[in-house]
């Protein structure tokens, strides 16, 4: 199976898999995206990983409650990446983006010592559901295909 950059779709031997992507949100944020309010997702991490880097514009994004179920999906509309961060240069993004990633001050202090992060605009936000997905560990994201969907829907 190979990796297309410029599309961003893995492509096996006579398919093509989409890549759909696992928000995994705190039910207030949620709520605001679904709502309409909120179209702009931010993940700040320590380290490189999902959705830093591995989300493009066009792929499709469930919204999944925390420890609950798929509550709603989006398109992606645009994506930011920001690497080697500082706390002044989160400070900027605070400045710049907070009035549509509604992050409450303690969200931000927590994050200080972060040194990528990914802002995700959304579109077509719809409600669904809600539905099971059996997801396992601690990560708030998850990059899976339709097969793995429908493994974590009937496990």
């Amino acid at each position: 199976m190979t990796y297309n950059d410029e599309t961003h779709i893995l492509i096996g031997i006579g398919t093509i898999i989409m890549r759909i992507h696992i928000a995994i949100l705190k039910r207030s944020y949620l709520s605001l995206i679904l709502e309409g309010q909120k179209r702009l997702e931010c993940r700040l991490t320590k380290i490189s990983c999902p959705p830093f880097g591995q989300i493009a514009a066009g792929e499709k994004v469930l919204l999944k409650e925390s420890g609950g179920p798929v509550r709603g999906q989006a398109e992606v509309k645009k994506v930011l990446f920001f690497k080697n961060l500082t706390p002044d240069r989160i400070d900027s993004i605070y400045r710049d983006y907070n009035d549509q990633i509604y992050g409450a001050d303690e969200y931000w202090q927590s994050r200080r010592n972060c040194r990528y992060c990914t802002l995700i605009r959304l579109k077509n936000i719809k409600s669904c559901g809600p539905y099971r997905l059996r997801t396992r560990g601690m990560r708030a994201w998850l990059i899976c295909n339709e097969q793995e969907i429908k493994r974590l829907r009937n496990s």
